[in-house]
């Protein structure tokens, strides 16, 4: 079977000539550049690479549907620039052989606190991506590097006009009944600090509400699904559940309402018993918390040591009570704001990004 690997580029080269030298005489190697500066323009003309080049900024859906229509291969292999392919290309065509598409695992190469973090997400993503196959459908695509059959790509008409339109073919897929795999390794790059963190997040969370909302009749149908994903994605959802069943008696909550106006108690009294009160919900709640976070985090460890996923164990604190909280607020507000919009017959827009 024929491989053509898509790259996707924006302004810079990346990690494209890595992938040339260690592919290029095997696989067939198309650019989508989109505002190219000199560097890249070097390393295509270097190797002589099949592109397609716009001085203006497309949209990564339109720039990779371009370049897709030069390729010959049987097998498309879609790339970020910053993604390097660590895999053996006959691993990916040896699973296209029983899978319509193979989202391959991507690890982030980290150096900085919020990389390692993401780095766990990515984990997480890959457990879901492999719960999804098992159960023969598809929360979506991370398009950093996935592959995919030339026939089905074009049969569901290519990439569609999405902010993520990674995740909204890969829905598709499993809509029409594709199915994909997982495998193969890649390296990707992650943003370094927060700052560029939430930007990326915010445009997924858009995106990825974008394509939620517009599908929600059918992913609502598989909870065996999207339960799963959400807890994954989300853990520190759990130890809310957990909080919300544990229930104050209504003694606690008399007292709460009484005490305040019991004002023939000596002050110091009273506010020793508001403050033992105080301390016994907040126990209540926190022990909620540490065993959803002690069970999750369980799972987590065995999981990545299972999978031989190099993660930082001592960040798993902040990734459950920091980190993934502040991703789950930005999924939600998105979801809100996407919500709102298609109701008022609205599109929603991302700074710093063309659709």
């Amino acid at each position: 079977m024929n491989v053509s690997i898509i790259i996707a580029a924006y302004r810079h080269a990346g990690c494209i000539e890595h992938n040339v030298r260690r592919f290029g005489k095997r696989c067939e190697v198309i650019v989508a550049a989109d505002e190219p500066e000199k560097e890249l323009l070097e390393v295509i003309e270097k190797y002589g690479l099949k592109a397609s080049v716009s001085e203006k900024r497309r949209g990564k859906w339109r720039a990779l549907n371009d370049a897709a229509k030069l390729a010959t291969g049987d097998i498309l292999i879609f790339l970020d620039s910053d993604t390097r392919l660590e895999c053996n290309i006959e691993d990916i065509i040896e699973m296209l052989r029983q899978y319509d598409a193979v989202e391959v695992r991507k690890e982030v190469k980290a150096s900085t606190t919020i990389q390692n973090l993401a780095n766990i997400d990515y984990l997480n993503m890959y457990i879901v991506a492999t719960l999804a196959s098992k159960l023969k459908a598809s929360l979506g695509l991370n398009g950093a590097a996935f592959g995919i059959r030339r026939n089905v790509f074009f049969e569901l008409g290519g990439f569609r006009r999405k902010i993520n339109e990674d995740t909204d073919l890969g829905i598709r897929l499993g809509l029409h009944g594709f199915k994909v795999g997982v495998g193969g390794r890649a390296t990707t790059k992650a943003p370094s600090t927060l700052k560029e963190w939430f930007a990326q997040r915010e445009r997924w969370a858009v995106g990825g509400a974008e394509v939620f909302i517009e599908n929600f009749g059918h992913i609502i149908r598989r909870p065996a699904l999207w339960l799963p994903a959400l807890f994954l994605l989300f853990p520190a959802i759990a130890g809310f559940i957990v909080n919300m069943f544990i229930s104050d008696d209504i003694l606690t909550k008399l007292l709460y309402l009484i005490l305040p106006v019991m004002l023939f108690l000596p002050p110091k009294v009273l506010a020793l018993l508001m403050f033992a009160l105080f301390q016994k919900h907040l126990l209540q709640n926190l022990l909620a918390a540490l065993t959803a976070f002690l069970v999750w985090v369980t799972i987590e460890v065995i999981l990545a040591l299972k999978m031989k996923w190099k993660i930082d164990f001592k960040l798993l604190p902040v990734f459950y009570f920091f980190y993934s909280p502040l991703w789950m607020m930005l999924c939600l507000t998105a979801f809100f704001r996407v919500g709102i919009a298609r109701f008022r017959g609205r599109s929603v827009e991302v700074r710093d990004w063309i659709v």
